[in-house]
């Protein structure tokens, strides 16, 4: 009887009809409501941004709480909203078992990235390299990211598309144009304070949404989980754990333990695209706390995600006339919502994808540009005597081709397979040869330029390698990170290295040393002079 009581808010000719027909005048009133207040939150700081200090790093004077919650939207895309409750329904719970290490994970980043990122005072995380192994390094980890973030967030936009196009009626090319163009808008102008800020809105507005859902797959149960868990059990889909030893399974506790780990390390300590939230908080004591939260409260928002899948799961089971109007699993997110919700609850919750990657793609931009400019435009293009808001508008030029390739990109992505699956190949196949060089920096004092360069290529092609036979795409991270180290440490003793406090200061094991108290003290600005007169000087 519930079921029939709440099945009843949506007609069946609602339920059988095009999905364009589901959609009221309110519910798209919601969206655009939602479109509009992102855009002009966006745009407001359009006269704040007079250098480039203001349009890549805020200043770094960001609350480390936004700074927080931005780092969580950075990551938290269409990708995760679509695709966890979607993998839940296909499959079972095990690839999202691995959020338990997650904060233990971050608490590493903790230890051993925060206090460089601290003391330094970058623009980008690649500076690093170049002050630890020299221009080459500080270069190829700078290509190495453009490709892994651009890739990912082109299946970023392609996912959140699926669910437009299923919602609207629109064709999928359409939507990857409509959420590029207002995004990349308001991130052209606004620069990093804008995506901070829309952020922190976009947050609230997806977990709303998630809420919603979660809410509205459990209401026919009588909000009872148990019922929902019995049911889904029924098909394997609460599976947690699966301790086979077989690499060419997809989802195991091995792959899912030691993979997440080289790709939350990846992630969080050298992808330019969350390291940059940190860069806005300023302080260690700050980036610790952002780092912390985003550790904390990615954890209950994956698991919510989880339960909803399940609830999908039960709740097709029982109403297998919707099942049958559902052409593609990766959608179900959205064929439940304008199958089964009343209006205007569906417009919120489409607004929360539209978050959900907005606020990525926004934060990638953002990113991109800045190694772009920095790492590449600067060094490489000769320097006008131009004034920082000539410089500004650069880096807006930079932002706007960025958004566009990108838009672009995502046009091709849907060959790439299921959502989850797609978006962990593009991020695993170059991450882990890109943390693999920020270890040997950061945890050897004998590594050398000559061993981190040879290393990442050779960590690069066993990642490509992996790709091409049937291991799972858990390990491409790992294989490539580890062929990295064990290729570039011994390969280091074959060319000098260069013995200075320098690099001392910049592993780990010298990071609590007078020079470098004192180089933390005084804000990071006079120790990286000095290094960059070293590396001049050679």
């Amino acid at each position: 009887m519930r079921r029939q009581v709440f099945c009843s808010l949506r007609t069946e000719e609602g339920r059988k009809g095009p999905l364009l027909g589901n959609f009221t005048p309110l519910d798209y009133l919601v969206i655009a409501i939602y479109l509009a207040t992102a855009i002009w939150l966006g745009l407001r700081f359009t006269k704040k941004q007079k250098s480039l200090d203001d349009y890549f790093v805020a200043d770094r004077s960001a609350p480390w709480w936004a700074a927080g919650i931005s780092v969580i939207a950075a990551n938290f895309s269409a990708i995760s909203y679509l695709g966890s409750p979607a993998w839940a329904y296909q499959h079972d719970l095990q690839l999202d078992f691995g959020i338990v290490f997650f904060p233990l994970q971050m608490l590493l980043v903790v230890t051993l990235f925060v206090p460089f990122l601290a003391r330094l005072r970058l623009y980008t995380i690649y500076e690093y390299l170049e002050m630890r192994f020299g221009i080459a390094a500080r270069l190829s980890a700078s290509l190495l990211f453009i490709l892994v973030r651009g890739g990912h967030l082109a299946f970023a936009i392609y996912a959140q598309s699926l669910a437009l196009s299923l919602v609207l009626g629109l064709p999928i090319l359409t939507c990857i144009w409509i959420s590029g163009a207002a995004t990349t808008l308001y991130t052209v102008f606004g620069g990093i304070e804008a995506v901070l800020w829309t952020d922190v809105m976009q947050f609230f507005v997806l977990v709303g949404g998630m809420f919603v859902i979660l809410v509205a797959a459990l209401l026919p149960f009588g909000g009872s989980f148990g019922e929902v868990w019995h049911i889904a059990s029924e098909g394997g889909h609460t599976r947690l754990v699966s301790f086979n030893l077989d690499f060419t399974t997809t989802v195991t506790i091995w792959a899912l333990f030691i993979g997440n780990l080289v790709g939350n390390l990846s992630a969080y300590g050298s992808d330019q695209v969350i390291v940059q939230r940190y860069f806005t908080a300023g302080s260690k004591k700050a980036m610790t706390k952002a780092v912390m939260l985003n550790g904390f409260l990615t954890v209950p928002l994956i698991l919510l995600l989880d339960i909803i899948g399940l609830g999908f799961v039960a709740y097709y089971k029982t109403h297998p006339e919707l099942r049958a109007s559902l052409a593609n699993p990766d959608q179900i997110l959205p064929h439940f919502v304008t199958h089964v919700l009343p209006s205007p609850l569906p417009g919120l919750v489409i607004a929360g994808i539209l978050a959900a990657t907005m606020s990525t793609l926004s934060s990638g931009l953002n990113s991109l540009c800045t190694v772009t400019m920095v790492d590449f435009y600067r060094r490489f293009v000769p320097r006008h005597d131009g004034s920082e808001k000539e410089e500004v508008g650069t880096a807006r030029c930079f932002t706007l081709g960025w958004g566009l390739l990108i838009t672009f990109s995502a046009m091709f992505m849907g060959r790439l397979g299921q959502i989850v699956e797609g978006s962990m190949k593009a991020l695993g196949f170059l991450s882990g040869p890109l943390l693999g060089m920020f270890l040997l920096g950061i945890l050897s004092r004998r590594a050398n330029s000559f061993g981190v360069l040879i290393g990442a290529a050779v960590g690069t092609a066993c990642a490509a390698y992996a790709a091409q036979t049937s291991i799972s795409w858990l390990w491409y991270g790992p294989v490539g990170c580890l062929g990295t180290v064990l290729v570039g440490y011994p390969l280091s003793f074959l060319r000098p290295t260069r013995q200075s406090e320098s690099v001392a200061r910049l592993t780990v094991w010298n990071r609590d040393s007078a020079e470098t108290s004192e180089a933390a003290v005084t804000g990071g600005g006079a120790y990286r002079a000095a290094l960059c007169r070293e590396r001049s000087s050679r």
